[in-house]
């Protein structure tokens, strides 16, 4: 596969590939508790409403084919929890791998929260999926909790490990309710290059 590719913001037309990336993984033990892939149509659904408010970004290569995509939603339902962002990134089985795809996408989509005005962003990982856990450690998560035994797929008992990192500038209550995402794209680019494991510009 090309080595080069593009950040961009995801679009209707990238439904399918997300949910095909997704679903590769559904009977995959460690890496997601869902049960049944999502419908293209439900993640069309979900491109729209995630990007009311928070980003939803593809990896895509210089062929056109979507190898992996990222996205944020709510950590909880109350206002309260507002300033704070979980996020999701998966990757085709076929990504290239150490050609910095992964971690293009995280730093465009930190930035992207930085820019918005939220404060922390989180990451709910199965406990078994060591891969994930060290790839987010290297991205300056850090561990802050442990559920051992917190759902059951395919007869057996998972547990999730919740990992944090803070991207706020400051340890204050008094900050701006986050901008929405869909507010900040008018004014910035939705595309973002990228040369293997080099820097993106």
């Amino acid at each position: 596969m090309n080595k080069h590719f593009q950040i961009r913001v995801a679009e209707d037309g990238d439904a399918r590939a997300c949910h095909d990336i997704y679903g590769s993984y559904v009977d995959d033990l460690i890496v997601t508790f869902t049960i049944d892939n999502p419908s293209v149509e439900e993640y069309l659904a979900k491109i729209r409403n995630t990007k009311k408010l928070y980003p939803f970004y593809v990896a895509e290569d210089t062929e056109g084919r979507i190898f992996g995509y990222c996205c944020g939603e709510p950590l909880r339902p109350h206002d309260a929890y507002k300033w704070n962002v979980e996020w999701t990134i998966v990757l085709a089985p076929d990504c290239p791998r150490r050609q910095g795809v992964g971690s293009a996408l995280f730093k465009q989509f930190e930035r992207t929260l930085k820019a918005q005005g939220f404060q922390y962003i989180y990451a709910v990982i199965v406990d078994t999926n060591e891969p994930s856990l060290a790839f987010h450690k290297s991205l300056g998560f850090s561990e802050v909790g442990h559920f051992m035994n917190a759902g059951i797929k395919q007869g057996q008992w998972l547990g999730i490990k919740w990992l944090s990192k803070f991207i706020g500038t400051t340890g204050s209550a008094n900050v701006h309710d986050p901008i929405p995402f869909e507010r900040l794209l008018e004014a910035n680019s939705s595309t973002i290059q990228c040369n293997g494991a080099t820097e993106c510009d």
